[in-house]
Parts: structure tokens; C-alpha cells; sequence
């Protein structure tokens, strides 16, 4: 059997082992040899024949440049179908390209001006940023399906300091990709709403809501995420910003809602679908664990049926603890100054002392006799 098979490679070797340990010992060695040759020569002509290779992935993926605030959309598929979507898009490109000279030339209304760049600068558009406005702004097809309305806003948390100048920290996209500064002003300056984030830790959070209330409000789903920017099972890194779940970790009890489950935030998280399918098969167990006042929460997971378990503590703004950082630091230098001992005057070095300011002049005494209030004054 060795000598038989010493062509074949390792791994065909081990599927002719695998095969040959499920005969009968009983066999015939006639048999035994027939059937083992049948077996190596198609184990043989299998290693000749080339790899069929796997179908090409049709696949949009996003990509995050990390330090420059920009990102990548990377579509992948056969190459056919890709190049036909690269031609139309570069043709539809050029033609509002040329459109916009002949307005520029003509001086008539300059179409797909976006920003106004075109009639500000009196040049059209470039074919990289033509064809980057153009994606952006397309309209999908879904074939009579309903796409619901967004349930989160896209979140752009910037530091105060930041939007004021008085510190370069970033600003931070749905809490996980950095922005940089200049950026981050540029977006806030063009919104008309703010949303204020408190980041101290006080215990001033969302009161739970009616026993009987099974749904969070808006204001507390936008909370959660604040709080976990991604799925909260530990080293899962889907987003919460969509296909997430809001779930009860202490489950919600229907039948008496008195009873447990608060609708709170304590008690709440935002799960991706697969993860929440995983939580209520019984596969992931969190609870809540006590924390300090001032302290961000933390959850334990228990993970399968062994009794292992993780740790996690809630997401915190790391651009608050750099402020609060400096800004005990300063508070610890005025202190320090204020309470420096000084020196005083009785102590101090004559030699060091400034000298003394000659006293004035003594002024002149008014003259005795009468004096007329109209005279120039006598000093």
C-alpha cells in the first residue's frame, strides 16, 4: 500500500487512509488490491486536473484611511460587470463635465455645480470628483421594496475645545473612526443643530421607563450607542448604527413587568442580529456588575456552558479624560502657587531690596497776605 501510494501527495494520502480504515477486514486480498488501485489512480488523476477556481465575490466593502479622516469604498466583483459600471459612470461623468464648459463658455446656468465650486472657481469639475458626486447622489432600484427611514442619525462627536480652537483632539464618527480637528470644525459649522453629550460620569442618566414599557425611548437608544459604539458582546466590531438590536439584559418579563426587566439603561444594550440570536439560545449570559457613582458600567459575560466569562467596561470618551487630565493638572500648578510661602519684608536681604523712592519735593508755602482767586496759584 505504501509503495502504491508514494506518488500521491500528503493530503491525498490521508483520504486514502481515511477510505481504506472504513473496509471490512474481512476483505479479499484480490479485492483489496483491485479497489485500492481504483482508489490511488483517482486520488492521481485528481491532483493532475487544476483547481476549478471559486466564483468571483460581488461585495461592497467600506475601508477607513486611518489619520486623514477619509475613507474608501471598494467594490469587488467580475470584472465584466465591473468595467460596464466603470464606463457608464466615467461616460456620465464627462458628459456633465462638457456641459459645464459650454455653460462656463456661454454663461448660462452651470448645471451639477455642486457647492457652487464651479462658479466659484470658473472651471468645471474634475472627472475624479464628478464621478465621486455622481455615487454619492445615486438612487438604488429596490424594486418596489421599502426601505425604512434611518433609525440612528450619523454621529459626529467633536470636543468643545475642539470647535473652539483650543484643542487639536479629534473628533470621533459613530465613536469608532477618528476625525481630524479641521474636519470635525468644517462638519460642525455647517450643521444648524447641535446635540449636547454630557461626559462626566453623575448619576443624572435616564430614569427607567413605566414597568409595563417594553420599547426604549429614542432619547435612550441614542444613549447606547454613545455608550457602545459597536455590539456590546465582547470583540464583536459591527456597528450599533445599523442592523442592531436594542436587548434587555435582564429579560423583560411580558406576562408581569413589575416583576424584572426594567426598561432602563442599566439594563439595556445594543447587540447585532446574530448576537441577540446567540443571547436568547442561551449561548451569552451578561449581567450587569456593581460599579462606583463616578465609574462607567460594567457587564459580565458568560460565554457558553463552561463558566467562562469576560469582563467589559462601558465605552468613555477619551477626549474628556485628556481634558480633565490637563486641565487637574493646571488647577494643581494654582494651587501650588497660591499657597507658596512668600518672604516677608522684615527678612529680606537689604542688599536685595530695591532702593528707596527720594520723597517729593516739599511745595511751596502760599505767601501770607491777600490773595486774588483770579492770580495764577502761587505754587
Amino acid at each position: 500500500m505504501l509503495r502504491t501510494a508514494e506518488d500521491l501527495s500528503d493530503e491525498s494520502r490521508i483520504q486514502l487512509d481515511v477510505a481504506v480504515s472504513t473496509w471490512s477486514t474481512d476483505i479479499a486480498v484480490e479485492r483489496f488490491i483491485t479497489l485500492l488501485n481504483a482508489l490511488v489512480g483517482l486520488l492521481a488523476r485528481r491532483e493532475e486536473e487544476p483547481e476549478t477556481p471559486p466564483p468571483p465575490r460581488r461585495e461592497v466593502t467600506v475601508v477607513p484611511s486611518p489619520g486623514n479622516g477619509s475613507g474608501s469604498l471598494v467594490a469587488s466583483g467580475p470584472i465584466p460587470e465591473i468595467l460596464a459600471y466603470w464606463k457608464r459612470l466615467d461616460e456620465t461623468a464627462r458628459a456633465i463635465q462638457a456641459a459645464q464648459r459650454r455653460a462656463l463658455r456661454e454663461g448660462t446656468e452651470i448645471p451639477y455645480d455642486v457647492d457652487e465650486i464651479v462658479t466659484t472657481t470658473g472651471r468645471p469639475l474634475p472627472l475624479d470628483r464628478l464621478r465621486y458626486e455622481l455615487q454619492l447622489g445615486a438612487t438604488f432600484d429596490t424594486d418596489g421594496v421599502h426601505v425604512p427611514q434611518e433609525r440612528f442619525r450619523l454621529n459626529v462627536t467633536v470636543p468643545v475645545l475642539t470647535l473652539l480652537g483650543a484643542s487639536d483632539a479629534p473628533g470621533m464618527l459613530e465613536g469608532t473612526t477618528p476625525i481630524p480637528p479641521l474636519m470635525a470644525r468644517e462638519l460642525a459649522g455647517r450643521q444648524t443643530t447641535w446635540y449636547r453629550v454630557l461626559t462626566d460620569g453623575c448619576p443624572a442618566t435616564f430614569l427607567p421607563l413605566p414597568a409595563e414599557r417594553y420599547t426604549p425611548s429614542p432619547a435612550m437608544l441614542e444613549h447606547l450607542r454613545l455608550r457602545n459604539s459597536t455590539c456590546a458582546v465582547p470583540g464583536c466590531t459591527r456597528p450599533t448604527s445599523w442592523a442592531s438590536e436594542c436587548d434587555h439584559i435582564e429579560e423583560f418579563d411580558h406576562d408581569a413587568p413589575e416583576q424584572g426587566g426594567r426598561t432602563a439603561i442599566e439594563n439595556l444594550h445594543l447587540l447585532c442580529w446574530s448576537h441577540h440570536q446567540d443571547k436568547t439560545a442561551g449561548l451569552l449570559d451578561p449581567t450587569r456588575l456593581p460599579t462606583g457613582e463616578r465609574e462607567p458600567g460594567r457587564t459580565r459575560w458568560r460565554i457558553g456552558s463552561r463558566g467562562d466569562h469576560v469582563d467589559v467596561t462601558d465605552d468613555t470618551d477619551s477626549a474628556t479624560l485628556v481634558a480633565v487630565a490637563q486641565l487637574e493638572k493646571d488647577w494643581e500648578r494654582h494651587l501650588a502657587h497660591k499657597n507658596r510661602p512668600r518672604p516677608s519684608s522684615a527678612h529680606r536681604d537689604e542688599a536685595d531690596s530695591p532702593p528707596l523712592a527720594s520723597p517729593p519735593p516739599p511745595r511751596p508755602e502760599i505767601p501770607p497776605g491777600p490773595w486774588d482767586p483770579d492770580d495764577p496759584p502761587p505754587f
